[in-house]
Formats: C-alpha cells, structure tokens, sequence
C-alpha cells in the first residue's frame, strides 16, 4: 500500500506491508515550473518500484476541500495513472483520518503525528518539534501527512491497536 501526499514541496510517500510496518518513505521535492510533472514522474517511479496493490491520496474532489488547484490536478493525474495502471485507489477526507487517529488519543496534526511516531518507530527520530504561532510547518510533517493517510487505511480494516503510545 503506497500513500502519497502531495505539497508545494513535492511529493510525500510511505509505503507499508502491513498496518505498523513500513518498508519505503520520503520527500520527493519538486522545483520550478513544472511541479507536477516532476511529481507525476516520481509517483511513476515509485510505483514501478514498490509495485503497490492500493494508493491511499487525500479527498480532492469534494467541494470546500483545502488544497490548491495544483496540487488537486497532480492528485487526480496519480488518480487517473492508478485505476489505468488497475490499482485500487482509495481517498480520505480530513475527517476521515481525524476518525481513525480520535480512538488514538489524538486530534491535532501534530497528535496524529506523534502517535505515528510512537507506534510506527522508524518514524520516531523523524518527529518535528511542536510548531510555534510564528513559524512555518517543518517539511517532514508532510511524511506524517502520508503516513496518517496510510494508517486511515488500516484502520478503517480495524487493523490499528485501540490505544496510542
């Protein structure tokens, strides 16, 4: 399962075997003009390389979702590239991963992504510190972005433990 998180940055990714065992992740950053070609392309790559049976994307097609025009136009594309490819496609909303992640203990983006790191420990040494009014979001809450995507997926099987760390 491959979930991909797209951001001005680029293209985050995590792709796990199983509920807490992830096998890849990472921050493909993308510059210049041509963002989402170069996202397109290294969304192709990965997916010739971890050969995914499902890729997990944020909702994009709702009405009211908070995602720029560009980064809904690279989510569809990867969308489109899936179900060609016959790979299963699933999309959650914020409300969805805010779901799975409340029987967790956690409500915030920055709880989500502790307890992803308290429970997926190849994420632990990869937590930001908390963020502050003033400062911009660390460019590796975007993996943690992917990560509660992947995570939403099992959970909604019922494969995620009851509690957090």
């Amino acid at each position: 399962m491959l979930a991909i998180a797209p951001c001005t940055r680029g293209v985050a990714y995590a792709c796990f075997e199983g509920p807490l065992s992830p096998v890849d992740w990472g921050l493909k950053r993308t510059k210049g003009k041509n963002k989402n070609v170069e996202g397109f392309k290294a969304v192709n790559a990965l997916v010739e390389r971890l050969q995914p049976d499902v890729i997990v994307l944020h909702e994009y097609a709702l009405p009211g979702v908070r995602r720029s025009q560009r980064v809904r136009r690279l989510q569809h594309l990867i969308a489109t590239y899936a179900h060609a490819q016959a790979i299963e496609v699933r999309r959650y909303t914020r409300r969805d991963i805010e779901k799975v992640f409340k029987k967790l203990g956690a409500a915030t983006r920055y709880e989500i992504a502790q307890v992803i790191a308290g429970q997926v420990h190849a994420f632990g040494h990869r937590l930001p510190p908390p963020r502050k009014l003033w400062m911009t979001e660390d460019p590796r809450m975007t993996l943690f972005e992917a990560a509660a995507l992947a995570l939403t997926y099992f959970g909604e099987r019922g494969l995620l433990p009851d509690e957090g760390p």
